[in-house]
């Protein structure tokens, strides 16, 4: 991805931000988390994070948080 599609995702992504606080705000919160997910995704483009690396990122921190909670 070259740098004016990095900066324009970005642009997106800082749009959409925007957004999510006046829905959120607006009470609407199914959009606003739909909004986070679109924000995610386009966060993983504009870094080259692939889906199995975010599985692996998710399971790794699930298992700290399992680890976390049991040593509680």
């Amino acid at each position: 991805m070259d740098q004016v599609q990095v900066r324009s995702l970005r642009d997106v992504i800082a749009v959409l931000i925007e957004q999510r606080s006046i829905v959120r705000a607006a009470g609407a919160s199914f959009a606003a988390h739909l909004l986070d997910l679109a924000i995610m995704q386009l966060r993983l483009n504009v870094n080259d994070i692939t889906a199995e690396e975010l599985s692996g990122l998710s399971d790794f921190v699930g298992a700290e948080f399992m680890r976390d909670k049991s040593s509680h």
